[in-house]
């Protein structure tokens, strides 16, 4: 029988012994032809004695191991699938659900959002032919653009009215619907007339045509609409409701069918997979207790045996340390006198780039200085434009009273003209103040501007006085930097002596570290035994505790 495992480890027996060995934990390959003869290679330099029982145990164990983990590892597999499938059936749900409720609101969409637009079109066209009528009256120049932009309006209104009709009317929409073009067609059927006596100048037999035609018909038109409007919200809106208790509806369905398949799959887990697990989980405490009880008499002899080195080991090592803090020392002050000097070079090259900089900001004053003139020109050319302002706002002022003057003329029919004309006598005198304001605001930033370019020289006068002084700083890190240097090259020339004497000390050291590094290694080997018994120990534990 052959047994492979992944740590190489090294053993060896002698025939007829009842004791065999091996070194490091886990195995290589055993080559195992009876209960006495058992043998595996590796290069180390320690040994544990193992008794034929536990030699036994160790090799029946990690057998067993494998086969259950396999077992585990199908089972695992199996409610994996099992896992995925429920998952999948869940998703299949919610797109099903998913499906219908992107269905329903697409006919919202299309069915009472498009709709109630087209509406509000229809509406807005409306308004603008029914307030024709007025224009009509007081502006007689737009006359004909008036009678030019009624046949795009009547085709705006059809064109809606189409569209909503195209949708799905419940019987309640259709019959507003059949409402609102009745009288829409009366509407429509009334206005030519209005406009020929107006034409005519038959103003009063105009203006008893309309109260008796377009202005009742007018009205109706647009409350039936108004009408249609809200009817079409309360239709949105219970389709809405419908669609947010299709989502609670799925929401629900969603949520009892994973809960339904988590308990299934604790079922499954809890039969097939923990209970296997636990079984595995008490024969590995059972050998893992055998092999702790070898390992810890061995870790005792070997401990005794390191002790008296170590001792040794520790006398070396404090001399060593000693040694070596002298040596940190003699270059820690190397180091600053390096790091000194590295600051003074820093303080060099800053002052320079000091004066640099100051030079810059001595040309970009300059430029400053010619970007605030050229903003006091600007500054005037705006002060011209507010008197320009200003200017109109008084023409307009003059012609806002012509205006009311000739309403007053007109009499009753000029009564809306005059309101027009009291509006823009206001906004000429509020255009008025706001060009004052304009004027007092262009002469404070003149004033601004003075005083800044006399600040601008004086920044000039302060950046060549500071490149002066930055001149004389220069000298001073030239002179300090020599003296570091000088310095420097002394603590170079004392690391160099203590590091020799710190070499010397090493090699001794390092002597009785070959002499401890037998019982360390041993040592070594018996911890990652023991730290892999502990982590087993623990692994064991959370196992019992999750079962």
């Amino acid at each position: 029988m052959r047994f492979r495992a992944k740590n190489p480890v090294s053993a060896s027996v002698s025939p007829g012994s009842d004791r065999r060995f091996f070194q490091k934990p886990g195995f290589c390959i055993w080559d195992y032809s009876g209960y006495h003869e058992a043998r595996a290679t590796i290069s180390s330099n320690y040994q544990l004695p193992i008794t034929n029982y536990q030699f036994d145990s160790i090799l029946s164990f990690n057998t067993s191991k494998t086969m259950q983990l396999q077992g585990i590892r199908a089972k695992l597999w199996a409610g994996f699938v099992i896992l995925i499938l429920l998952m999948a059936a869940i998703g299949f749900v919610g797109w099903q659900n998913t499906v219908e409720l992107a269905s329903e609101t697409e006919s919202l969409y299309a069915n009472q959002l498009q709709a109630t637009i087209a509406l509000a079109n229809s509406e807005s066209a409306l308004w603008k032919l029914r307030y024709g009528f007025p224009q009509f009256i007081v502006q007689p120049e737009k006359r004909a653009e008036i009678l030019k932009e009624e046949p795009e309006l009547y085709k705006i209104i059809d064109n809606n009215l189409r569209k909503y009709a195209a949708g799905k009317l419940t019987p309640q929409e259709q019959t507003a619907f059949e409402e609102v073009q009745n009288i829409y067609q009366k509407y429509v059927a009334a206005r030519p007339r209005w406009f020929e006596l107006q034409q005519a100048g038959k103003i009063k037999e105009a203006a008893e045509y309309r109260a008796a035609t377009t202005t009742p018909f007018g009205a109706q038109t647009v409350q039936k609409l108004n009408s249609l409007i809200n009817l079409q919200r309360e239709v949105g809106k219970q389709k809405q409701d419908q669609i947010k208790g299709k989502v609670r509806n799925l929401k629900t369905l969603i949520f009892l069918t994973f809960t339904l398949a988590v308990l299934l799959a604790s079922i499954l887990f809890n039969k097939y997979i923990l209970n296997p697990v636990v079984q595995s989980v008490n024969k590995i405490i059972y050998s893992s207790q055998e092999i702790s009880t070898a390992i810890d008499a061995q870790e005792r002899t070997i401990s005794q045996q390191a002790a008296a080195v170590n001792q040794t080991t520790t006398t070396m090592n404090q001399l060593g340390v000693s040694s070596q803090h002298s040596a940190e020392q003699a270059e820690a002050s190397a180091v600053a006198a390096h790091q000194a000097l590295s600051l003074a070079d820093g303080g060099t090259q800053s002052v320079e780039y000091t004066m640099k900089g100051i030079a810059t900001l001595k040309d970009k004053v300059g430029e400053i200085v010619a970007q605030i003139m050229e903003l006091n020109e600007q500054t005037l050319q705006i002060g011209g434009i507010s008197n320009l302002v200003a200017d109109l706002a008084n023409q307009t002022n003059m012609l806002a009273l012509n205006a009311a003057v000739e309403a007053v003329r007109a009499g009753e029919h000029g009564k809306g003209f005059a309101v027009v004309a009291a509006e823009i006598r206001k906004l000429a005198d509020e255009s008025k103040i706001a060009a004052q304001k304009i004027k007092t605001l262009v002469t404070d930033i003149q004033s601004a501007i003075g005083n800044t370019v006399m600040l601008a020289d004086e920044g000039t006068k302060t950046a060549e006085d500071g490149i002066r002084l930055a001149r004389g700083t220069t000298k001073v890190f030239t002179g300090v930097k020599d003296a570091i240097d000088r310095v420097f090259l002394n603590n170079q020339q004392i690391s160099l002596n203590v590091s020799q004497q710190a070499f010397a000390i090493q090699q001794v050291l390092e002597a009785m570290r070959s002499i401890n590094l037998g019982s360390q290694e041993t040592t070594a080997g018996i911890a990652t035994v023991k730290d892999s018994l502990i982590i087993l120990d623990r692994t064991v534990k959370k196992l019992k505790e999750l079962s």
